[in-house]
Parts: C-alpha cells; sequence; structure tokens
C-alpha cells in the first residue's frame, strides 16, 4: 500500500466515521421514609473536580483500514515487531468505541482501591469520594483530591470506569417517598416529622411535587383532613432491635432503621406487579427518590441534573457527600429505576447475611448500618453503578458539606436562609421545624408561605 492509499485511507476513516462527544455532566401524586446517616462515615473518608472522559459512540466499519494503517506507519517509524500488537489492541478499541459509554466511578471493595493520599499506581482508583489518582512521575501516582503542583497531573484511571449507555432510564420523572417513624426509641427534633409532612403536602412541596410520591410509616395516619390520603403502614418484629449511637449530631438513641426500610422496600417493589398500583409504579418513572421530611427538596432542580445523567444497563445511583468511603447519604438518595430494581431483587440476600451490617468493622465501630448505607453495599455488591454529585444536596449530615459553609465541627448546623439563597443545590438538610423549613424555601422560591405547623397559619418568621 502507498503512503498515499494509507492517507486516503485515513481521510475516508476521519471524513465518514467522526467521533461524536456527549458531555456526561453530574446530575439534574400519590403516597412515604425517614432516615437519619450522620456522623458513620467521619474517619471513613476529597475537593477539586477532576476533567471527566465523556461518553462517546464511534463506527467500526472502516477498522481494519485503520489499523492496516497504524501497522504500516508502525513499520514506516521503524517498529515492526510492535505492528502485530497495535493492530490487535486498535481491532479490540473497536468494539468499544463502537458503543455511547458514560464515566461511572469504583466501588469501594476490599483492596481494589487506594485510601487517601495512598499510592494508585497500580489500582488506578481511589475509595474516598471527590479523591482521584493523579500521576507524580513515570509510574508513581496518589490519591489527592487536587493535583499538587510540580507532579506529572494526569489523573489515571482505569478502562473499567467507562461503561456503555444503556438509556433504560431516560427522562427525569420521578418517583419519591418519605417516611414517618412514630416509634423512633427517643423524643428528639424529629418529633415534628409529621408536621413536616404534612405541610409540605398543603403546599406541594417536596416529595409531592413528584411525578408520584408515596408517605410510609410503622402507623397508619391521615396526610390530610379529610383522611383520605393515608400513610402507607409497614411492620415487623425486629424494627427495635438496636440503636444509633450518639455521637453528637442528630439522631442519637434513635431505633437502626433497617429493619423497617426493608419493609418499606417491599412495598415499594410489590407494586411492580400489582394489577391496580402497577401503572403508578416505581419502574414506570426514570428515576427514584427517598427524602427525609427535614430536607427542603425542589424536585425540578432535581430533574435538571438528572437529565444530563447517562445510565448503564447496571443502573446508577448518586454519592453526594464528599470525603468518605461511603457517600450515598440518606438525607437524599436518587436511583435509577435499574438500580433500585437491581436493590429490590436482592434485598432478603443482603439483609441474611450478604452484608454484614451487624457485624462488619463499621458497624462495630458506629452500630449497625443504617439503611443508606446499606443499601448503597448491598447495590455495589450486585453491580449497581455509581456517579458522583458534590452538588446535590447542601447537607449538615455530612462534614465536607459543613465545611464549604464554614462549619465543620458543628455537627448539629442548620442551613440558614442565606446559605439556601445561594447555594443552588436541589436540597437542604436538616430543617427540622416548620419556620425553619419554611423560611428556607421562602429564600428558595421568593415566595412567603404561611403554613409553619399543619394547623396554623400564622406566617413563618
Amino acid at each position: 500500500i502507498s503512503c498515499s492509499g494509507i492517507l486516503a485511507c485515513l481521510r475516508s476513516v476521519t471524513l465518514k466515521f467522526p467521533m461524536f462527544i456527549h458531555k456526561s455532566t453530574m446530575p439534574a401524586n400519590s403516597q412515604h421514609t425517614w432516615d437519619i446517616n450522620e456522623e458513620r462515615d467521619s474517619e471513613i473518608a476529597s475537593s477539586a473536580t477532576a476533567m471527566r472522559p465523556a461518553s462517546r459512540g464511534f463506527k467500526t466499519a472502516g477498522m481494519a483500514c485503520l489499523a492496516a494503517a497504524l501497522v504500516l506507519l508502525g513499520f514506516a517509524a521503524g517498529r515492526a515487531t510492535a505492528g502485530g500488537s497495535m493492530m490487535t489492541s486498535a481491532l479490540k478499541r473497536g468494539d468499544m468505541q463502537e458503543k455511547e459509554l458514560t464515566k461511572i466511578r469504583k466501588p469501594v471493595a476490599e483492596g481494589q482501591c487506594a485510601a487517601a493520599n495512598g499510592m494508585c499506581s497500580a489500582s488506578k482508583c481511589c475509595k474516598t469520594t471527590n479523591y482521584y489518582c493523579w500521576q507524580k512521575t513515570q509510574g508513581e501516582a496518589y490519591c489527592k483530591e487536587k493535583c499538587p503542583a510540580g507532579w506529572l497531573c494526569t489523573e489515571l484511571e482505569g478502562e473499567d470506569t467507562m461503561v456503555p449507555v444503556a438509556h433504560d432510564s431516560d427522562g427525569t420523572s420521578l418517583f419519591c417517598f418519605s417516611t414517618y417513624v412514630k416509634n423512633r426509641g427517643v423524643d428528639d427534633a424529629d418529633d415534628y416529622s409529621l408536621d413536616l409532612l404534612l405541610t409540605q403536602l398543603k403546599v406541594k412541596t417536596g416529595i409531592f411535587a413528584c411525578d408520584e410520591w408515596r408517605v410510609f410509616s410503622d402507623v397508619k395516619i391521615g396526610l390530610n383532613n379529610d383522611g383520605s390520603l393515608q400513610t402507607i403502614q409497614v411492620s415487623g418484629d425486629d424494627f427495635h432491635g438496636s440503636r444509633r449511637k450518639d455521637v453528637g449530631g442528630w439522631g442519637g438513641g434513635q431505633w437502626i432503621n433497617t429493619p423497617l426500610y426493608r419493609q418499606v422496600w417491599k412495598k415499594i417493589a410489590a407494586e411492580k406487579d400489582d394489577p391496580v398500583m402497577g401503572a403508578r409504579s416505581y419502574f414506570t418513572k426514570s428515576w427514584m427518590v427517598k427524602a427525609d421530611p427535614d430536607v427542603v427538596f425542589i424536585a425540578a432542580r432535581l430533574q435538571q441534573k438528572l437529565a444530563g445523567v447517562e445510565t448503564p444497563k447496571e443502573g446508577v445511583y448518586i454519592e453526594h457527600c464528599k470525603e468518605v468511603n461511603y457517600g450515598f447519604f440518606g438525607s437524599l438518595e436518587v436511583m435509577s429505576k435499574t438500580a433500585a430494581a437491581i436493590l429490590f431483587q436482592n434485598v432478603e440476600g443482603c439483609y441474611n447475611g450478604g452484608v454484614d451490617w451487624k457485624g462488619s468493622k463499621i458497624a462495630q465501630k458506629y452500630g449497625w448500618y443504617g439503611e443508606d448505607l446499606f443499601a448503597q453495599t448491598c447495590m455495589d455488591q450486585h453491580g449497581v453503578k455509581k456517579i458522583w454529585d458534590f452538588d446535590l444536596v447542601t447537607d449538615g449530615t455530612c462534614e465536607a458539606s459543613r465545611k464549604d459553609h464554614g462549619q465543620k465541627d458543628n455537627k448539629k448546623w442548620v442551613p440558614d436562609p442565606e446559605t439556601c439563597r445561594t447555594a443552588g443545590t436541589p436540597a437542604y438538610k436538616p430543617l427540622k421545624k416548620s419556620n425553619q423549613y419554611f423560611a428556607c424555601l421562602a429564600a428558595i422560591s421568593q415566595q412567603q408561605y404561611k403554613f409553619c405547623g399543619p394547623n396554623s397559619d400564622e406566617a413563618c418568621q
């Protein structure tokens, strides 16, 4: 083949099959969960956003021509011995390049990824959220939030963090739920959870602005004046097996909520095949969202984020807390419908020994897993993928989020109205009293709300 023939071949491939780039930016009425997650990850610990490979598609026609050209070019450069491997590599890449890909993050697995500040030259991944594997020198790389000056600063990541897009959760429709737990084991600030849900329903905010919503509880109780809307009751004989340790934040002494959520997940899953509820089940929507009652949640903002998310066939969930190993905090849990389906299919196996949620090192130190950590480890175990979005929640239960607002050590920090007005996130936690909640919501929406209690018409102060 002549040089002109090689050039013609390359020109043909370039013109006929150009690479197209998809920017994979991180995120965008019926009936209920409520969880507390606060301090578990304080020591299991990332702030710069690294450049992420965009999803891409590439046509394979012409790959043989390209591969042959690469071989001949390699030979002309005096690399005849490498030609065969180059061709094999090119043909292998062709199979991957024909697919549209999206960026995911590796799950935490024993011995798989490096810890914060650890060497990641071999693993090419970091287990701490918002930490990246930065190359220092040839053959030497470390997990850092930002690349230090003087390093090569190439972010090293394996090909296994680029996975095919499935398009089975396209769209931004939301199935949302929350829970009200009457018997939490203590009397505390969460005594106001029901009041919050009732007032949110009155003004159609939070989960009540989603395409479908549910409120689950350990009791049957009305959500409106005539009782036509009620909580969906769940029950179990293991709801009161262990309490949360008091580590200075919210929720100390409350019953671990994983057993209750096990029953909630069963209820949600059962709707999919129910002849009456099937048409309104979680599986008819693109995303499933769980929001705590004390979370100011703006559904439209979340939908804007989700519009840019491309989901793999295994589904995807979103971690939002930085500088921890497990950043899927219970304040706002967002997962694609496929991720939810995989979680539901495996809840029983994970609950009954598949996940060591009562006896692991983390459980021994912090207590049994709450529902959020349980769900994340169960999804990880069964292949659900994850992505990061650290602008999802302004979260007082996440130390790194508090640090962003100068409140790192204040474990009971509450976002003030000015923070609510300026932060721009889809959610804010914790706003545990109605006047706090609606002051935050008013700052976001620039509207005045009069419902500071379920039976009150007084303006919020």
